[in-house]
């Protein structure tokens, strides 16, 4: 690894700079984090499958309107995004310094880290809680609740952490704090999470918002590419005008709901996670003069190396 060699120019960056060189960075390595992105979401789409699929009936009539299973799928996968985004960032992380990692390498570093990512991630962001509240959940009729309530407070509590402790990730993968140590000097995860986050907390709220608004902006036009494409290639639009009677039919089916509004959001989130990861390495710039830091470390190397 050199670390004075980077395949991103390591600089400070603002929102709409970084979402822009986060287009690039997908371009690039396009290959590698789409087989990262499956590794992470395909197991839990299967999850979230099991748990809600049975929301939709296979034959739907004119006038249902599928509101619970989008609710809860949609609370699925915004709890689970972090989760999912793991693969993708313990590629792009040595992929940064122009290091090459072969996908069961990247799959190998997060396999020894999973305890550390599914305490943060699965436990303390509610990931293992909404799955619990769904594996229950009555089949005849909703909850408010459970399918309300709860949910919501889960929502409103990950939401927090991933607004002012958003890079949980990074740290684990890529900076390998423990998160408990008997050494009285180590820096766990949680002093190198409220050492990296804590003085930038303002900053990085107002960062979530502008990434969510964003984020809404993604998902609508996904949601509508993907409409017109249904609509203009097999003429199968979801909202379909009958003159007798005159009135409003639907012809959503339980494939597309279940396939096409899952997988929109799942793309959403594969991009957000090079955001995210991006964004990562601007707070390491500001907070910590990264770049610096990494140029003299490189010539440290180099001494090191010319002495021995």
């Amino acid at each position: 690894m050199q670390l004075d060699r980077t395949r991103i120019a390591i600089r400070e960056r603002g929102l709409l700079e970084t979402f822009d060189l986060a287009l690039h960075v997908t371009r690039e390595f396009a290959g590698p984090l789409t087989i990262c992105a499956l590794l992470g979401v395909v197991p839990l789409m299967l999850i979230n499958y099991a748990l809600v699929g049975w929301m939709v009936p296979r034959e739907m009539e004119s006038d249902f309107f599928p509101g619970r299973f989008i609710w809860n799928m949609t609370v699925l996968i915004y709890l689970e995004a972090p989760l999912a985004s793991v693969f993708v960032v313990a590629y792009l992380g040595p992929a940064v310094f122009l290091e090459q990692k072969t996908i069961r390498q990247v799959a190998g570093d997060v396999l020894r880290y999973t305890p550390q990512l599914l305490l943060c991630q699965g436990l303390l962001r509610g990931v293992l809680f909404v799955w619990l509240i769904d594996l229950f959940l009555d089949r005849l009729e909703g909850n408010g609740w459970t399918e309300g309530f709860l949910m919501i407070v889960l929502l409103l509590w990950s939401t927090g952490l991933r607004a002012f402790r958003p890079y949980i990730n990074e740290i684990v993968l890529l900076e390998k704090n423990p998160v408990f140590t008997r050494q009285a000097n180590a820096i766990t995860l949680g002093k190198r999470s409220s050492h990296l986050h804590g003085p930038y907390s303002g900053d990085l709220f107002v960062r979530w918002i502008g990434t969510a608004a964003i984020a809404l902006l993604l998902v609508s036009l996904a949601l509508t590419t993907a409409i017109m494409l249904q609509g203009v290639l097999i003429s199968d639009w979801p909202i379909a005008w009958t003159l007798e009677p005159p009135e409003m039919s639907s012809n959503l089916d339980w494939f597309k709901l279940e396939l096409f509004y899952p997988a929109c959001l799942w793309l959403v989130v594969m991009f957000l996670a090079v955001v995210r990861f991006l964004s990562y390495l601007d707070l390491r710039i500001k907070h910590e003069g990264w770049e610096v830091e990494l140029l003299m470390r490189a010539e440290s190397l180099r001494l090191a190396a010319r002495m021995e």
